[in-house]
């Protein structure tokens, strides 16, 4: 017995595989759109929690001198 593998699809299913395509890689694309608008997010705040952070311990620092 001979193992081959046969990809003959019609004209109909290779213009459906192609849109099915595209509609992937619209959503991957939408995808990565998300996790830089995120990452971005999560670096705003990081660099707010930062500020946060030493503002507290500059109190701190000088509520211990007063």
């Amino acid at each position: 017995m001979e193992n081959t593998l046969k990809l003959d699809m019609t004209e109909e299913e290779a213009r459906a595989r192609d849109a099915e395509m595209d509609r992937m890689l619209v959503a991957m694309r939408q995808a990565n759109e998300h996790i830089a608008r995120r990452q971005e997010e999560i670096k705003r705040l990081q660099e707010e929690t930062r500020r946060i952070i030493a503002a507290i311990k500059e109190r701190t620092r000088v509520g211990a001198i007063i």
